[in-house]
């Protein structure tokens, strides 16, 4: 034990562990309690000083409404009282009892300002002014004169100081003095109440604010006076000096601390929430946190102790589970003799090492069972997805062999395609696409938990990943399959920023029909060429559509190979638009979209032809994406064939052999003049311009990218389209109306521009489908 390393890890451990929670724990105590204690100790007084300026502050209270009571008395206004006779009897019988229900109040006198001899008729009876002022209240330092001064001007509550007074010239006692003008809050009041409050009234309130402990309390009005103080074993000239301190305090409340005689002392103030007053305190230090000090070294103290105990279960502890092992390291250098492991005096040290070798060695054959039964179970579900199985022994056979349990009732297939899988690759390496796919394998296995189990396989072309989810019972519900698809979807998006397109195919009891499922999820997911990406499509809401549902878009075609031939890169745009966008809004199903988009792609390559375009081996590529398998939506699709045929558009412009615009907008604007015309042909035309017919033909077709006679059939087709539709005139009225003399030729070209009879396309153009 005394050669071991671990032995003194576990020691020095357990000492460690002592000191860090003896730190942790006095720490926090340290801090806490005795924060809190000393806080609780200012909350004290803090709360005594409150109770104190609660206390008073309601006394005033008491005082305004008592004048207020007075000043709505009968019996108490200026013309009762002055009424000679029982007048003032009554009105100091009311007085009386009025002082009667106040234990505060000493005496309440009442003055009312008149042109006669000031009177003032107090509880103890009815006085002149100057025998009030001279006998009965005699103030050291305020006079008849004083008091007829202050209450003419008086219109708000006043208290004065208290000071010394004396009483029927026999006592000197301490008043303070609280007048209030009658009625309270009148602009003009008529008279004024005088409130007459002893200074042992005055301490018996402050009686729980200086109790323990020497100090000094101070009640002060808005302008600094003091009104009211009290001591407690402390001299009045310490008293002035805190005074002093306490009104250099900013702002009307709060905490300070001042010296004073060589003795510290922590000042408390609080503002009145009545009135402009403010209630201060003023307590020795060392007296005040006595009970903080006391209380800190009993801590220290204990803390001590535990710390010393604490290293003697250190010790025990560390022996107690040094020994097991000790043992165990001696089993194993028995039982696993290895060189590469050497020797140590850290037993901990050498059992890692040896549970390391046997950990590697398990690892590794897992590892390689891990990576045949992966391989195995994807080969096994391939196989089963395509159909590759026909009976149920044959698919019983191989799951035995596999770890895919499919013993839940329901079967579905959900098949993934990755959008815009071309940034796809290039954005990630070979080795991160290997990564994600597999991560949307596991993502999409753990979601499917939820309804049962789910297994995938990445198919061969890499953009795509098949799931077989198994269901218990109650779940062969497709909002369940759509729920989980969801799931899945919004999954990648956020966490693997992909997007992917899932189709669903149908819920079925019977094993034997998973491959019919991942043939419906495929022609669900072929949605997406047309309905666009990151979406679920599921194949039982897909309405089947018999053909002819949709209208073949005829005009736009032809509009477009015109541009191209024409180079009209303006127009050119506005006919792909148009054709793909008539796909979009004509709500077709995924197979006819699919076929209009490779006429439109055939088009514009018999048009390549026509125009004799040499196609380059970059050209040649991109003509290659051109078909709908190469192209996910079919906004890509139409972003690719501008592109293209913008290019193709400033190659034929480039191409033109003449610029004479006058001259071609000449003969358009003849033609226009005289299509209805059935004797107009290339020879009149070329002699009313002085060309050739050749040159004329030629010259046409270079600016414009059609024969001069295929624009004469055009116009004169678009003419007799708007007499079927919009006209009841019959058809050999109509032929001889556009220029036609022969009814054969013109329904042929008819029906070869427009792929019906003349009269298919009226009876088409009434019904709406035209």
């Amino acid at each position: 034990m005394i050669r071991s390393q671990r032995f003194y890890h576990f020691l020095f451990s357990y000492i460690l562990l002592v000191v860090l929670l003896l730190v942790a724990v006095s720490g926090v105590v340290h801090r806490n309690f005795f924060d809190t204690l000393r806080g609780e100790v200012e909350e004290s007084t803090v709360a005594s000083l409150a109770q104190f300026r609660d206390a008073v502050d309601l006394r005033m209270l008491e005082m305004n409404r008592l004048a207020s009571q007075l000043s709505a008395n009968p019996l108490l206004t200026p013309y009762a009282a002055a009424d000679g006779g029982y007048g003032p009897l009554q009105a100091v019988a009311e007085l009386k009892q009025y002082l009667s229900t106040n234990l505060f109040i000493e005496d309440v006198v009442l003055y009312y300002k008149s042109s006669g001899v000031p009177k003032l008729y107090a509880a103890s009876g009815t006085y002149d002014a100057d025998l009030f002022f001279d006998s009965i209240y005699r103030y050291r330092d305020w006079s008849k004169a004083d008091f007829l001064s202050t209450a003419g001007t008086l219109t708000a509550p006043l208290m004065r100081p208290v000071e010394p007074v004396t009483f029927n010239r026999v006592a000197e006692q301490r008043y303070a003095t609280y007048m209030a003008p009658i009625p309270l809050n009148a602009e003009m009041p008529y008279g004024v109440a005088l409130f007459l409050i002893r200074e042992e009234a005055l301490a018996g309130v402050a009686r729980g604010v200086l109790t323990e402990t020497d100090g000094f309390l101070f009640v002060m009005n808005g302008r600094g006076e003091v009104v009211f103080r009290q001591a407690n074993g402390v001299r009045e000239r310490t008293g002035e000096r805190l005074l002093e301190a306490i009104r250099g305090m900013p702002g009307q409340s709060g905490a300070g601390k001042a010296t004073a005689d060589g003795r510290d002392y922590s000042l408390l103030k609080l503002r009145s929430d009545v009135r402009d007053w403010s209630y201060a305190v003023a307590l020795p230090s060392d007296q005040w946190m006595s009970k903080v000090d006391d209380t800190r070294s009993i801590f220290n103290t204990t803390v001590a102790a535990v710390f010393l105990i604490g290293v003697a279960v250190a010790i025990l502890f560390s022996i107690r589970h040094y020994r097991p092992l000790h043992r165990l390291a001696g089993i194993v250098k028995e039982r696993h003799r290895s060189e590469s492991l050497g020797d140590t005096r850290d037993e901990f040290d050498f059992i890692s090492r040896a549970v390391g070798q046997m950990a590697e060695e398990k690892e590794s054959l897992l590892h390689r069972l891990r990576s045949q039964s992966r391989a195995l179970s994807e080969q096994v579900l391939g196989s089963l997805i395509k159909g590759k199985w026909k009976t149920r022994q044959e698919i019983d056979d191989m799951l035995q062999f596999s770890n895919l349990r499919l013993d839940l009732p329901h079967y579905a297939v959900m098949l993934l395609m990755i959008d815009d899988y071309a940034t796809f690759r290039r954005q990630n390496s070979g080795h991160m696409q290997e990564l994600l796919t597999y991560g949307l394998i596991k993502a999409v296995e753990e979601l499917s938990a939820e309804a049962g189990s789910g297994f995938g396989v990445e198919l061969i072309d890499g953009r795509s990943i098949v799931f077989l989810v198994n269901l218990n019972e109650g779940f062969d519900d497709p909002d369940v399959l759509r729920e989980l698809a969801e799931k899945a979807r919004a999954f990648f998006k956020q966490y693997f920023r992909l997007t992917v397109t899932i189709g669903l195919g149908g819920i079925y009891d019977d094993i034997a029909s998973i491959p019919r499922s991942y043939m419906e999820a495929s022609h669900a997911a072929r949605h997406r060429f047309v309905k666009g990406c990151d979406q679920v499509f599921a194949f039982p809401d897909i309405a089947p559509r018999s053909a002819g549902q949709y209208a073949y878009p005829v005009d736009r075609i032809d509009q477009l190979v015109k541009a191209i031939k024409q180079g009209d890169g303006r127009q050119l745009e506005s006919a792909v638009r148009g054709s793909f966008g008539h796909i979009v809004e004509s709500d077709v199903s995924v197979e006819a979209a699919e076929c209009i988009c490779f006429d439109i792609v055939n088009s514009i390559m018999k048009t390549l032809i026509e125009l004799e375009i040499e196609v380059d081996d970059r050209l040649g590529e991109t003509l290659q994406q051109l078909f709908v398998p190469r192209c996910e939506t079919i906004e890509e699709l139409e972003h690719l064939v501008i592109g293209i045929c913008l290019n193709v558009c400033k190659y034929v412009e480039s191409q033109k052999e003449s610029k004479n615009v006058l001259l071609l907008e000449a003969m358009k604007a003849y033609v226009d003049q005289h299509y209805r015309e059935h004797s107009l042909d290339l020879e009149s035309i070329a002699g009313r311009f002085g060309l050739s017919p050749s040159y004329a033909t030629r010259f046409f077709k270079n600016q414009t990218g059609c024969s001069l006679m295929r624009h004469i059939d055009s116009k004169r087709m678009e003419e007799a389209k708007r007499l079927l539709k919009t006209t009841e005139m019959t058809l050999r009225e109509i032929m001889t109306e556009v220029g036609y003399v022969d009814s054969t030729n013109f329904i042929r070209k008819f029906k070869k521009a427009e792929g019906v009879t003349p009269i298919q396309y009226r009876n088409l153009a009434r019904n709406g489908t035209a």
